[in-house]
């Protein structure tokens, strides 16, 4: 009865951390899309979306608007005059106008979502097995919870030591998921390859990628940006992820 319990336990905490990834990554979808689609195509209501100054689109537009925040600082005051938008999406002389470096802007950023994505498959497949295979289900459970962690480290204290375990850990269950898909040992019948484990492994080589390019730089100090100072490929990267995990969470697709 206690282990029944035990396991109905585990089960919720699996999906709840499931459910909470993907719809926290819908919604950071959803932030990061939305005020761009409006922009584009309902200037107006973009204002009440994302109140913050747009990029400009090209050199035009930036020299424009430098022309009207120059206006702006020399205006009577109530004066009405456009409101400006400048390329680093913060107001000149702010403490944030100083644009994130490269490892802020992309690398973590692309770390912190494939941590985030892989920690919501091992959630899934965890509720899943934990009926039927109760220890390989609490593994993967246990797995989703040091991701998870691991993202929120590298969010509030990020280190070198983080970022190795990060690597050397994702690498481990990258070659410990190839080892049961691949005839390696004899003795064992090789499992077949699924949606769900291969999105997991591509997500952890995508980490463990990222962490060498942190290490070998010499940036693994380095904090992810805000979302607003991500590049494009991180942007596209949180969203393709998001996505992902939306489709394959209510496709049925079996974990």
């Amino acid at each position: 009865m206690t282990a029944f319990v035990a396991a109905g336990g585990a089960s919720l905490l699996a999906h709840g951390v499931h459910w909470t990834i993907v719809l926290g990554g819908t919604a950071g979808m959803v932030a990061l899309v939305l005020p761009a689609v409006l922009d584009r195509f309902a200037p107006r209501l973009a204002r009440y979306v994302d109140p913050a100054p747009r990029r400009p689109r090209d050199e035009h537009e930036r020299r424009v608007h430098e022309v009207r925040a120059r206006l702006l600082a020399r205006a009577p005051s109530g004066a009405p005059t456009a409101t400006p938008f400048f390329p680093l999406d913060v107001v000149p002389g702010s403490s944030d106008a100083t644009p994130p470096s490269y490892a802020a802007a992309l690398t973590a950023p692309l770390a912190l979502t494939a941590s985030l994505a892989a920690a919501g498959v091992h959630a899934a497949v965890g509720a899943a097995h934990l009926s039927g295979q109760p220890l390989l289900g609490s593994l993967f459970v246990l797995c989703a919870l040091a991701q998870l962690a691991w993202a929120a480290q590298l969010l509030q204290a990020p280190s070198a030591p983080l970022v190795l375990a990060g690597l050397v850990g994702n690498a481990g269950l990258v070659a410990a998921w190839l080892a049961t898909r691949l005839p390696v040992l004899p003795q064992l019948a090789p499992e077949p390859f699924g949606v769900w484990d291969v999105l997991a492994a591509g997500w952890e080589v995508a980490l463990v990628a990222t962490c060498a390019v942190l290490l070998a730089s010499g940036t693994a100090t380095t904090r992810p940006a805000p979302w607003r100072g991500w590049r494009p490929v991180a942007r596209a990267a949180l969203v393709c992820s998001a996505l992902l995990l939306l489709l394959t969470s209510t496709s049925g697709v079996p974990a």
